[in-house]
């Protein structure tokens, strides 16, 4: 590894320093800890999950399958996937965070 003038090798600095902030992800005050609010979240994931899910079903029913855009079908059921891994996520750091309260 190459050093800088601060010392710092190469492979440090292509290490990111910050996490983004996934705070527009969640209500603010969210709170991992309490299970009101995590139930909260879970439920506004599921109704985009269900929605995009809904319209897509809409869309279904009124067009010829071969008329719906695949890659629009493609991006929308990618949303749903990546909200349920939302889903997931914030229940696992709900568990980490009530079981470092015993």
């Amino acid at each position: 590894m190459i050093a800088n003038q601060s010392g710092a090798s190469t492979a440090d600095q292509t290490t990111p320093k910050a996490m983004p902030s996934f705070s527009h992800r969640v209500i603010e005050g969210y709170n991992p800890a309490c299970v009101s609010s995590m139930m909260l979240e879970v439920e506004t994931m599921l109704e985009r999950s269900k929605g995009l899910l809904g319209i897509l079903a809409d869309l279904h029913l009124e067009t010829k399958v071969s008329q719906i855009n695949s890659e629009n079908v493609a991006w929308a059921l990618g949303s749903v996937i990546r909200e349920l891994n939302d889903v997931l996520s914030l229940v696992t750091i709900y568990h980490d965070a009530i079981a470092n309260q015993a």
